[in-house]
């Protein structure tokens, strides 16, 4: 059969099967199968074995550990692929360059579940790593974060973080924990986030500085009282060329910024077309990101209502 070309480039990415194709990786391809589900004259997944598509490793970060930095390397992970980390790093993101692409849609998508201790996490430490069409669960209470992000420009797309039953949740979704910029370059797009346990606090926790925060088409559920901002920054830190733009949040707060906390004045970037439906009805902020552009931003604290443009146009 002949191959087929497109002519000049895909906007963002080529999807398919669901599965985003984020960029053209030059490296290895290593696969892993946790599911009952064998590939065609293939046989279970084992971290004795190959790492090819018939003879897949069974973790992912074992299969991490076979890979080379900066190389363009990519971990793909098989649908139904099943995996469960107990500590904190249980899978540790440390090699620099690496994508790890789960296969399959829906229910199929490989799911990681975090158990047993509040400090269990998927630990991202080196730069340039992308997670991507994964399903991450929580099964312990009150996880600190389900993924901690201390390398620079890392990606997470067409991510869902659930909740596995009653008080199997995280406090936030994502943390940007380490020192000033370390951070840069941070992208979470297209994922998704459903929580209404009390202790649920942020999907995206900021410690320090950050330039080239993108966060955008993002749909999270925190629908309790006690939920903060869908991003909050540490005080006194700014985020620079912010790219903020089409995320939903659904939250009953009914005294916080809604969709952005920051307390400095010189951050940079724009905040743009973002909704979200909440439970303060009288003194509402949705952006408080001083700095940054406000375009077109809607919520509401009336539930029967259609949200309406926060704050004012420009006249």
């Amino acid at each position: 059969m002949a191959g087929s070309s497109y002519p000049n480039r895909f906007l963002d990415h080529l999807t398919i099967g669901g599965v985003p194709i984020t960029q053209l990786h030059p490296g290895e391809v290593f696969w892993v199968n946790g599911s009952s589900v064998l590939p065609v004259n293939g046989v279970g997944g084992t971290d004795s074995g190959k790492g090819t598509y018939t003879h897949p490793f069974a973790t992912i970060d074992y299969a991490i550990s076979q890979t080379t930095a900066s190389r363009g390397d990519i971990i793909a992970v098989m649908p139904g692929h099943t995996e469960t980390i107990s500590a904190a790093g249980g899978i540790a993101a440390d090699v620099a360059g690496v994508a790890i692409v789960g296969t399959g849609v829906g229910s199929l998508r490989p799911t990681i579940t975090l158990d047993t201790a509040i400090t269990a996490s998927i630990a991202v430490s080196a730069d340039n790593v992308t997670l991507a069409n994964l399903i991450v669960s929580a099964n312990f209470a009150d996880i600190t974060q389900l993924v901690n992000v201390t390398g620079a420009e890392c990606h997470i797309d067409n991510v869902e973080f659930v909740a596995t039953a009653v008080n199997m949740n995280w406090v936030d979704v994502i943390s940007a924990t380490g020192a000033a910029n370390t951070a840069d370059g941070l992208s979470i797009t297209n994922s998704r986030a459903f929580g209404v346990d009390a202790a649920n606090n942020s999907f995206l926790q900021i410690t320090d500085d950050i330039d080239r925060l993108t966060v955008t088409g993002n749909r999270v559920v925190h629908d309790h009282a006690n939920a903060l901002a869908m991003v909050k920054q540490a005080t006194g830190k700014k985020v620079l060329n912010l790219s903020f733009e089409d995320n939903h949040y659904d939250c009953l707060a009914t005294a916080v910024d809604i969709l952005f906390d920051n307390d400095v004045t010189t951050n940079t970037g724009v905040c743009k077309g973002n909704s979200a439906s909440h439970a303060d009805t009288g003194t509402e902020v949705l952006c408080d990101v001083t700095g940054a552009a406000q375009i077109e931003n809607y919520g509401t604290g009336v539930i029967t209502a259609s949200g309406y443009l926060l704050p004012a146009a420009d006249s």
